[in-house]
């Protein structure tokens, strides 16, 4: 296996824009229309980095942020998904945007879901990749199982123990590749613990839903834990639209072409590309 680069991609451009606590860090490719894309915990932007070049090849502008707290980007004193999509906003200001189309990951769909709500005027649309759809008493489950603890082995068996954690809870369909990938975005987004997990399992998706008036795409994995939450959102609006992946988590990664032929109907009927 070679192992995938933490660099920058041919014709990808990298920078920061600043917000009122910090730098936000982003990296970009293509030009056209804007379209945000928001990463899961523990990830970084990094986790588009293999559909970033079809987004940019069929006319858009792709823009991959690391969220507070993760990649490259200052956190904040309180994370939480309110907080994350506060980012959003001074980030299209400084790149110029009024609006962009929204695309996110399991708790970066929150994110997205909320600057669509907080914020209509900048969502161009919005596509929703597994966005959780928690009870109070499934949050309650989810915040009492999640261990955000980076603590570091003399022997480095944390790496191993950390391996292990994910091949039991993710999706069995990663890869090695993708599973190499988590684990260091898990460790790299310290120093003390990685705390995106826990906003996304705190946050009442709920409240957001009849706010949000742009189009809407919720997608499903049929292999992902989150896969019922895609039917529950049609149930709460079913004026939105709906598609299935064959998989899960790891597609983004390990089967972009295929990710990016469900995105991309919908995003070029709503937002268009060149």
């Amino acid at each position: 296996m070679t192992l995938p680069s933490m660099g920058a991609l041919p014709g990808e451009r990298r920078g920061y824009a600043a917000w009122d606590k910090g730098q936000i860090h982003y990296r970009e490719q293509g030009e056209g229309p804007a379209v945000l894309l928001l990463h899961q915990a523990p990830w970084a932007s990094i986790q588009y980095r293999r559909v970033m070049p079809l987004f940019a090849a069929a006319g858009f502008r792709a823009i991959a942020p690391d969220l507070p707290g993760h990649g490259l980007s200052d956190p904040l004193e309180e994370p939480t998904i309110k907080g994350f999509a506060a980012i959003l906003p001074p980030l299209l200001d400084a790149l110029g945007l009024a609006q962009a189309a929204l695309v996110g990951h399991h708790g970066g769909a929150l994110v997205a879901g909320r600057m669509a709500a907080a914020w209509p005027d900048r969502a161009a649309a919005l596509a929703m990749d597994n966005a959780p759809l928690y009870s109070a008493e499934q949050r309650a489950h989810r915040l009492a199982k999640i261990d955000e603890s980076q603590r570091i082995a003399p022997d480095g068996s944390h790496l191993a123990d950390r391996w292990s954690l994910v091949r039991r809870i993710a999706d069995p369909d990663w890869s090695d590749e993708t599973v190499h990938l988590s684990v260091l975005t898990y460790f790299a987004n310290g120093p003390t613990r990685e705390h995106g997990h826990h906003a996304a399992a705190h946050y009442d998706f709920a409240a957001d839903l009849a706010r949000i008036s742009c189009p809407t795409l919720v997608v499903a994995g049929r292999t992902d834990p989150l896969f019922p939450c895609g039917k529950a959102l049609i149930d709460r609006r079913p004026d939105w639209r709906y598609a299935e992946l064959p998989g899960g988590a790891g597609m983004l990664f390990d089967r972009p072409s295929d990710w990016f032929g469900t995105i991309f109907p919908f995003l070029a009927t709503h937002v268009g590309a060149r």
